[in-house]
């Protein structure tokens, strides 16, 4: 067996099939206020253009500059079977502004784990997503 026998680059489809439906979870990865990387977990919901979740206002997600560029990271493993799958969304991070928007996003389902309202709605837009899957 070589070392990429059983590594499988997925496409744009079934990255947007892992994102959208089966994590619920991701890692967003960025440059913090004071100019060093950060990765903090946010939950999420996704479409095929865009990432969106909720953090608390004034929180380091919250304070992104307009059009940061970030990016987003699912995955899932299943290590007795030496096998799973990841998804990375090259981005911009931008904040929800527009208020029927933010009205319609706050009836909707998804709810930060972490903050309380009042929350910051944020969207990443997709501008790249790769995907690997190894194993059988």
């Amino acid at each position: 067996m070589t070392d990429g026998e059983h590594l499988h680059e997925l496409s744009r489809g079934e990255c947007l099939e892992l994102l959208q439906y089966h994590s619920f979870v991701g890692r967003l990865g960025f440059l913090a206020s004071g100019g060093g990387p950060m990765i903090l977990p946010v939950n999420y919901l996704a479409d095929e253009t865009s990432v969106v979740f909720c953090t608390a206002p004034g929180s380091e997600l919250g304070r992104l500059d307009d059009a940061a560029p970030v990016v987003f990271e699912v995955d899932d493993s299943r290590p007795l079977e030496h096998s799973g799958w990841s998804v990375v969304v090259r981005g911009v991070a931008r904040a929800v502004t527009d208020p029927d928007e933010v009205e319609a996003l706050n009836r909707g389902p998804l709810r930060s784990w972490a903050a309380t309202p009042p929350v910051q709605w944020m969207r990443v837009t997709i501008q790249e997503i790769t995907g690997r899957r190894i194993g059988r």
